[in-house]
């Protein structure tokens, strides 16, 4: 049983739902999960499903202090488009060859987070060599300026294959233990061997996860530096989870008698972002329509959390039914992005998401802006 309640998030929508004749659709809520945009808290179980397929994943972001919007022309914007297609594997690509970087840092992640004997036997090369790789979806990688015009870079990814092959085995382990399917919520008893072990290789993913974006960053980095000589400032990286689980210092007035308690309990943020007090967080836009730089205010009632985006309107399906190649194209105008793949990404479109100025006014108590971004160079995932 959760603590005290739900909180659902400015951003909340049904994920992916598959009807019989497998088209995706937003009307069987059933068969669900975990709302996407929902944090809850527990004391004595976990929850696999709600953790969901790509443990860890974020958002990651800098500012480069000496660049600004007007220094940067199209021709500068399209060869830095080109630099990280080069360097940044999409999709289910990997790099070609580990570096010894990538091997190093597995080796750390190993010994740090001490995953379980049947995630050891898992791990293997790909792995190693999906360190520092987007994915698809609705990763992306972008180039925005502030309401000064100073330059940020910013990214979205996760876990990759080896948090879906984690969340896979432990939804199935849960299930099979609750004799329920995921999609209810099976859950494990944080106190039994399953669930530790469950923690042991979430937290592996958790620092998987922010390990492949922390390596992005610095291909990111490096092509800036390259076409303009200009570093960032890493005293303002911002390096988050949005789909994770841990064990906080929370209080909360309990619905029933109403009284303010204080305990230490397990959150779990299914695409939602740790809002703490005085917490830097990344609220993202779809692509073209820009991105929040935020501090949290710690508000008890969302669990110290926020939105992790605007969150869909449109299910991707129905994105591409009403979303053309022009129409995509015409959205993008004045950004430079890989307008090849228009045909591609069409149920990435800003219209198959919320309005995320609506959502940001929805969440003052959660947050406060601390900079407004918009877009200028935008690298898709697909």
């Amino acid at each position: 049983m959760v603590v005290g309640y739900v909180a659902a998030m400015a951003d909340v929508h049904l994920g992916k739902v598959m009807q019989p004749d497998g088209e995706r659709s937003l009307f069987h809520s059933f068969f669900a999960g975990a709302t996407i945009g929902s944090v809850f808290a527990s004391r004595d179980f976990v929850c696999p499903n709600a953790v969901g397929v790509d443990i860890g994943c974020g958002m990651c972001a800098v500012k480069v202090p000496e660049l600004s919007k007007h220094a940067l022309s199209e021709r500068f914007l399209t060869r830095l488009h080109r630099q990280l297609v080069e360097r940044i594997p999409t999709g289910f690509n990997s790099h070609e060859k580990a570096s010894s970087e990538m091997r190093k840092a597995m080796k750390q992640l190993i010994e740090k987070h001490n995953p379980t004997a049947h995630t050891r036997r898992v791990i293997g090369d790909r792995h190693v060599r999906q360190i520092g790789t987007l994915g698809g979806g609705n990763h992306f990688i972008e180039l925005l300026y502030d309401e000064e015009d100073g330059i940020w870079l910013m990214l979205h990814s996760g876990s990759r294959n080896i948090g879906n092959i984690t969340a896979q085995h432990y939804d199935e382990l849960a299930a099979k233990q609750n004799g329920t399917s995921k999609e209810n919520l099976a859950h494990l008893a944080i106190a039994s061997e399953a669930g530790q072990d469950y923690l042991r290789d979430m937290h592996f993913c958790q620092a998987y996860a922010m390990e492949n974006r922390r390596f992005m960053m610095d291909s990111f980095v490096s092509a800036v530096r390259d076409l303009s000589g200009r570093a960032p400032d890493w005293d303002t990286l911002v390096n988050i989870h949005h789909n994770y689980c841990e064990c906080e210092d929370c209080v909360y007035r309990d619905p029933e008698s109403g009284k303010i308690i204080r305990d230490k309990l397990w959150i779990t943020r299914k695409g939602a972002t740790s809002a703490r007090k005085g917490q830097l967080g990344i609220i993202p836009g779809s692509m073209g329509t820009g991105s929040y730089i935020t501090r949290g205010k710690g508000e008890s009632m969302a669990w110290s959390s926020c939105s992790h985006g605007a969150g869909r309107r449109l299910s991707r399906n129905a994105a591409k039914r009403v979303v053309g190649v022009a129409e995509l194209n015409e959205m993008m105008e004045g950004i430079v992005w890989d307008s090849d793949a228009a045909k591609l990404v069409r149920d990435e479109a800003p219209v198959a998401y919320k309005d995320l100025k609506e959502v940001m006014v929805n969440q003052e108590d959660l947050v406060e802006v601390v900079h407004k971004l918009l877009p200028l160079m935008n690298m898709k995932g697909y």
